[in-house]
């Protein structure tokens, strides 16, 4: 008998509890677990059925319709294919809390929408709710409104995307929002009014707001963000997203959060103004990790506030990880504020995506800051981890010439470049690989923009082989969420 057939069964369960995806939810597919144990032999697929913690995280995927004469009935049978699924995979789960994504992707105007017999199946189970994703239409969130805090006693983190404004239903005081375990929440819709929502926001842990103005006239604004953020005494991660253009107006003092350990902005317009509003009318002591994701806004004066944004972030004594996408700084901004860092920064990301990259200010004259040995106060001097994700204008050349230069302390790069391989740079950095350096450059051919219809991964980071399409949460403008969500 083979060793792998005399292992105990408690044993062969925690191996297969660990063969789940980390980072997201389950999907509907035989290429992953638990689908994929079950397809090995019939012993570990009874197994794999009657091991309740295999089947308790779910991502759903609402079939695409268009309007073609030949597609509806394909639709049709995918929708009532993933619907008995679901409902199987549910069951299986016993009396485990339950992680839910439920990803809606359909063209306008369709008339097969399964929004509704999905939520009926959802809300059977909705006693061991407990991290859940929603893209819901607008019938979806009114239904969800009518929902008690006593329905889901579960329920510790909710992101809801829904399509319009929360005026156009009535939260009650008492609804589901109002549920005393909930501690992570994601809104991602264009409301005006964020205190009308009926959160416990003193238990609020993580949270993603969306911020909504085309016109400059929503009290939704940076003002707004900042007295949230002094309100959420308890709040550890948070990410606003600024659509349109954000008001400015002075506050009555400093805002001080004493918890918030990461920040991350994405704005629309104005990125570097909004930012450096926000972080003059901060206080931040115990921040960790800053993000700034957008683009630069020709309507604003270039550069924005740059120099207060970057202050501020020197007086941030905690701070170590820093991720910009690189469209939001003209490359003297961006190099100005790479030598702003405080010295405390031990992780750079910069991300970009794979078009329109001609305008990109990410080169080797931005890299030869973080150089050291070149007679200048090198940036960044703490520096252990480097991350660009993608690289266009980069060469190999000048890459090497950083990693050499910065070899005593840096620990890990990770680089992918959208183009062919210049120099084997991997040659000439052996002795600092076999010294604990931990490298990977990448070369890859622009990713394909088309994705097939159908695929059980969509929504999910897994299913953009762009890593900085924002997908709808990351994916959408929530490219970024919090890892806690299970999705």
């Amino acid at each position: 008998m083979a060793p792998i057939r005399r292992m105990p069964h408690d044993v062969l369960e925690q191996i297969f509890i660990a063969c789940l995806p980390a980072h997201r939810n389950c999907v509907m597919s035989a290429q992953e677990a638990p689908v994929l144990l079950g397809r090995i032999c019939s012993s570990w697929r009874s197994l794999s059925l009657a091991t309740p913690r295999l089947w308790c995280r779910l991502h759903i995927v609402l079939p695409n319709s268009d309007r073609s004469p030949s597609f509806p009935d394909l639709c049709i049978s995918k929708i009532a294919q993933r619907l008995e699924v679901a409902s199987t995979w549910l069951t299986r789960s016993g009396d485990c809390p339950l992680s839910i994504s439920l990803e809606r992707n359909l063209y306008p105007g369709s008339d097969l929408d399964p929004q509704e017999k999905f939520l009926e199946l959802l809300t059977r189970h909705i006693l061991r709710w407990q991290n859940m994703r929603l893209s819901l239409t607008w019938q979806g969130g009114q239904r969800l409104s009518e929902l008690s805090e006593n329905d889901a006693p579960l329920l510790a983190s909710l992101d809801l995307s829904l399509p319009s404004s929360e005026d156009a239903w009535t939260w009650s005081p008492s609804s589901i929002l109002h549920t005393p375990s909930l501690s992570r929440f994601g809104f991602f819709v264009s409301c005006k009014h964020p205190w009308n929502l009926p959160l416990r926001w003193s238990n609020l842990t993580d949270l993603l707001l969306r911020f909504s103005s085309w016109d400059g006239q929503s009290g939704f604004d940076c003002r707004t963000a900042q007295d949230i953020v002094s309100r959420c005494h308890m709040l550890q991660r948070c990410k606003f997203i600024f659509e349109g253009i954000s008001a400015f107006s002075p506050p009555d003092n400093m805002s001080y959060s004493s918890s918030l350990r990461v920040l991350e902005l994405q704005c629309y317009r104005s990125p570097i103004r909004t930012s450096g509003y926000l972080f003059k009318h901060l206080s931040l002591p115990r921040l960790r990790e800053f993000k700034l994701i957008g683009s630069q806004d020709s309507d604003d004066p270039q550069d924005g506030d740059l120099g207060g944004l970057t202050s501020t972030l020197v007086s941030c004594a905690s701070l170590e990880t820093i991720l910009i996408q690189v469209e939001v700084f003209t490359k003297p901004a961006l190099i100005f504020f790479l030598e702003s860092l405080p010295s405390t920064v031990q992780c750079l990301e910069f991300i970009a995506p794979s078009l329109g990259w001609e305008q990109h200010s990410l080169d080797d004259d931005v890299l030869q800051v973080l150089e050291a040995g070149l007679g200048h106060p090198v940036a960044c001097p703490a520096l252990r981890e480097l991350t660009i994700n993608v690289a266009h204008l980069l060469s190999d050349d000048a890459l090497c010439r950083f990693v050499v230069s910065r070899a005593p302390t840096l620990r890990r790069v990770h680089i992918t470049f959208l183009r062919e391989k210049q120099v084997d740079i991997l040659t000439r950095l052996q002795s600092f690989i076999a010294a604990g350096l931990e490298i990977c450059v990448e070369y890859r051919d622009p990713p394909a923009l088309i994705h097939p219809r159908f695929s059980p991964w969509e929504g999910l980071c897994d299913y953009d082989s762009d890593p900085l399409t924002l997908s709808s949460d990351s994916q959408d403008s929530r490219g970024w969420r919090l890892s806690s969500y299970g999705g």
